[in-house]
């Protein structure tokens, strides 16, 4: 929930409607698509190719869809119902799957909070042991967001800044061994 009603939302910002009112989202923590991040040139100057895959499983669409049915459902109670002047989006004309879909693809925007790229474990497809150590390559470690190898249930700033508290400790760890 957010207290704006929002116009726009997306990466450049967001801007609030000139009328009182508020926002209620569905955020899909768990999403079943992976993207990827892959470097497009040997020039480590050049942007990489980022793909992030949204809404590419239909498990991605219906928990948005069961998500926004039920924020309907939220506005709809007696407490809250009486501040509800109209919905705004998707609007109260949509009401089949086929419509929800198409409203998500119209105005669905990421939170942006990706992570995984690097990720971390014991697998075969870790980047980065426990430790943070890049596989193969001596004396590199990833401590960042992209060490995470899904998405916490939240905003991905307090997760990071403890994988940073938690590297200094092994780096410093790891000094004091050498």
């Amino acid at each position: 929930m957010s207290p704006p009603s929002y116009a726009t939302r997306g990466p450049s910002g967001a801007v609030a409607h000139e009328f009182p009112g508020f926002s209620l989202s569905a955020v899909h923590l768990r999403p079943d698509a992976r993207g990827h991040v892959r470097i497009k040139s040997p020039d480590p100057s050049a942007p990489p190719s980022i793909l992030f895959n949204f809404l590419k499983t239909q498990y991605d669409l219906e928990a948005l869809t069961a998500g926004m049915r039920l924020v309907r459902k939220i506005t709809e109670q007696p407490a809250i119902a009486p501040l509800v002047a109209e919905e705004i989006l998707p609007g109260p004309s949509v009401s089949t799957d086929q419509e929800f879909e198409a409203a998500i693809r119209a105005n669905g925007v990421s939170n942006l909070h990706p992570v995984g790229t690097c990720h971390m474990g014991i697998d075969t497809n870790a980047v980065c042991d426990p430790r943070l150590r890049v596989n193969g390559v001596q004396g590199l470690r990833v401590v960042d967001a992209s060490v995470m190898p899904c998405v916490p249930a939240g905003n991905t700033n307090a997760p990071t800044i403890m994988i940073a508290e938690k590297a200094a400790d092994m780096i410093k760890e790891d000094a004091r061994a050498a």
